[in-house]
């Protein structure tokens, strides 16, 4: 069996996934005093290594949107890749906010190129992967078309 795995990165924001760390650290440090405090380390956990991704089955031709939780349980089903119609390359910005105790505005800005699945009424798509550059993601549409054989009704923008 043929897989590729495509791990998107992080599910919450960077302010969060801090977050998830300190409460980690805090329900550790602090179950010298009382054991409860290790509950803290379970939500800490969850926001700190959840993370989202995408496998591809080639053989099969199928596709799997995940999310893993607690960075070991993977959630997400098989979908067929008859469904969809295409591909689309699409730029997203994400901004990620956050105050300061002055309430001064933190703002962090990432961009990247997504290459998604996408079916003919656009209502239902996968992210397949994510690039830097739109060169990249245009090679690489044209080999997993080859690959999943879709045909693409769709412009690529």
């Amino acid at each position: 069996m043929v897989l590729c795995n495509n791990s998107h990165g992080k599910f919450f924001g960077p302010s969060q996934v801090y977050m998830g760390y300190t409460l980690i650290v805090l329900g550790l440090t602090c179950s010298i005093y009382s054991l409860t405090t290790l509950l803290l380390v379970i939500p800490g956990a969850f926001v700190a290594f959840t993370f989202t991704g995408t496998i591809l089955d080639f053989e099969n031709k199928k596709v799997r949107p995940y999310t893993n939780l607690f960075g070991i349980f993977r959630t997400g089903k098989w979908i067929a890749a008859s469904r969809f119609s295409g591909f689309k390359i699409m730029k997203s910005n994400r901004r990620y906010t956050s105050y300061s105790r002055g309430n001064v505005q933190l703002d962090m800005n990432f961009s990247d190129i997504s290459l998604l699945l996408i079916n003919g009424k656009g209502n239902e798509k996968v992210i397949v992967k994510r690039y830097k550059s739109f060169q990249e993601a245009k090679e690489d549409m044209e080999e997993l078309k080859i690959s999943l054989m879709i045909r693409d009704n769709l412009s690529d923008s």
